[in-house]
């Protein structure tokens, strides 16, 4: 379950940073459906560490997997503009 926790933390920050206006990973992204579908996705992502590991548990594990992933996606769209630039 708790890598199920983490894939779902990991779409919602996802989901989050493609409806960012500043992004540049997908420029046509549908902004509204991607930012209704991010909460949904967290909450799936806590109750599915917190039906292994207890409620405050789980929540952070699903909330620091969702924050590795809002750190980690602005590095890759930059790595992927630089990439696409040279």
């Amino acid at each position: 379950m708790i890598w199920m926790s983490i894939g779902a933390a990991f779409l919602a920050a996802l989901a989050l940073y493609l409806a960012s206006p500043h992004q540049c990973l997908w420029a046509a992204a549908p902004r509204r459906p991607l930012r209704a579908l991010a909460l949904p996705l967290c909450a799936a992502a806590v109750l599915a560490a917190s039906h292994g590991y207890g409620f405050w548990c789980g929540v952070f594990i699903a909330l620091s997997a969702l924050m590795l992933a809002l750190v980690a996606l602005p590095y890759l769209d930059a790595w992927s503009r630089r990439r696409h630039v040279g």
